[in-house]
């Protein structure tokens, strides 16, 4: 009897274990409030874990790129570059030590070195795009922002106001650079501006989101590491985040380099207009017949400037070059973006006019050789006297880039009939 109470003692006991372990797995499924608590206090851990390793790679890349810049090899944002990333990585290491170092410094110094890395990341952006910044009113606001901070700097009280007054001011620079990378990748074809710009447009998104749950009494504790609520969750995405700036900018900085590069291989070097083999390339790629969508035709203009051997001969090779340079800065001005401007050689251009008729082509040029008048007036002598002779001849958009050439004998014919008739003259290949 006595084994028999044992075994079903034993037995009872199984089963309430069998039970216990039935329940314990059920609650992992339903995620039971202590679970969940637990997880968070994990994740505490974590966040602070995350956000020092943040702080310490943003740091060393900031180390590594304002030591490239004391080398005197490259522009000025680089070392903007790095001394914003130097910031930054400073105020989030500085954030970490809230309450084992003092107020000031975990809350007043923190946030402000925060706050003046993505001000210079925006200073950084705009050197890249070669606009200057206007710095009077960004130095007023970070005053402003500092004595905010340093009235507001007692840890047991005031987070809100300031994790909404830090949120609003570095998603504003966020969205500043999102809006130079913008017109960046527009402006410059740069496809990789398109990146930054998105990663730049994620990160404004998050600090208005914190700003308005800050504004709400919404962000789920009373410090910025307080566990559970979107607060937590927001800052360990911008945290995330954060690191793809340096990454994605610099693959923007690479491509936007690259083509410099091959710009520079196409272009001539005096005057900026397309070589020859920048011309063929434009051809080769079909932009021009990109740039023809919708007409029907096309105007290929062929430029001589006349009596250019007298003014290198008497008043110099320098005021050659200078006459190069004038009449291509003249032609930049006339053009619209969609046309093709490249130096043939020596004295001698070729403008093409997508879209253009033989009337078009016959303004255009009028236009150019009243423009180039005026521009050369200090120069002009009897002895030196440049104007221009132009050949104009035009073709359907779609023949252009399979027949470069022939349009181009075409419009040398009409151009020697100029020169001919005495020079000065505008000429079209149906009237050669």
């Amino acid at each position: 009897m006595h084994s028999l109470g044992i075994s079903h003692a034993y037995r009872g006991s199984k089963r309430l274990n069998n039970r216990d372990k039935l329940t314990d797995s059920l609650a992992c499924f339903a995620i039971i409030p202590p679970l969940k608590m637990g997880v968070f206090s994990t994740m505490q851990l974590d966040v602070k874990t995350i956000f020092f390793l943040t702080g310490l790679l943003v740091s060393t890349t900031g180390v590594v790129l304002w030591g490239l810049s004391l080398t005197g090899r490259f522009e000025r944002w680089l070392k903007y570059w790095g001394i914003s990333n130097l910031c930054a990585g400073a105020g989030i290491l500085l954030l970490t030590f809230r309450h084992l170092v003092p107020d000031f410094y975990s809350i007043v110094v923190a946030n402000m070195l925060t706050i003046t890395g993505y001000f210079l990341l925006m200073v950084t952006i705009r050197r890249i795009y070669h606009h200057e910044v206007v710095w009077r009113p960004h130095l007023i606001l970070l005053v402003s922002v500092g004595i905010f901070f340093t009235i507001l700097q007692d840890s047991s009280q005031f987070y809100a106001e300031r994790a909404a007054i830090g949120a609003i001011v570095c998603g504003f620079y966020c969205a500043l650079v999102c809006r130079t990378t913008l017109a960046i990748a527009r402006d410059e074809d740069i496809s990789s501006a398109y990146l930054v710009t998105g990663i730049f447009a994620i990160s404004s998104l998050i600090f208005l989101v914190r700003a308005i749950a800050a504004a709400t009494n919404q962000l789920g504790g009373p410090t910025v590491f307080a566990p559970g609520g979107i607060n937590m969750w927001m800052m360990i995405i911008a945290a995330i985040v954060a690191p793809l700036w340096n990454m994605a900018m610099l693959l923007m900085i690479m491509e936007r380099i690259n083509r410099n590069w091959i710009g520079r291989a196409l272009r001539d070097p005096l005057t900026s207009a397309l070589n020859r083999a920048g011309l063929n390339a434009a051809m080769e790629n079909n932009a021009l017949r990109r740039r023809a969508d919708n007409h029907s035709l096309t105007a290929l203009l062929l430029v001589d400037i006349d009596h250019f051997k007298q003014v290198n001969d008497r008043l110099g090779h320098a005021i050659g070059d200078q006459v190069l340079r004038t009449f291509a800065d003249m032609v930049n001005q006339q053009l619209r973006g969609s046309d093709l401007f490249a130096r043939h050689g020596g004295d001698e251009f070729v403008i093409i006019l997508p879209g253009s008729g033989e009337k078009q082509g016959y303004e255009v040029a009028e236009r150019l050789q009243k423009a180039f008048a005026h521009a050369t007036m200090k120069i002009r002598s009897a002895e030196t006297y440049p104007t221009l002779s132009i050949g104009i001849a035009v073709c359907p958009s779609e023949q252009l880039p399979h027949s470069l050439q022939h349009i181009m004998e075409q419009a040398d014919a009409a151009l020697y009939q100029s020169k001919h008739q005495g020079r000065n003259r505008i000429t079209s290949v149906l009237a050669a």
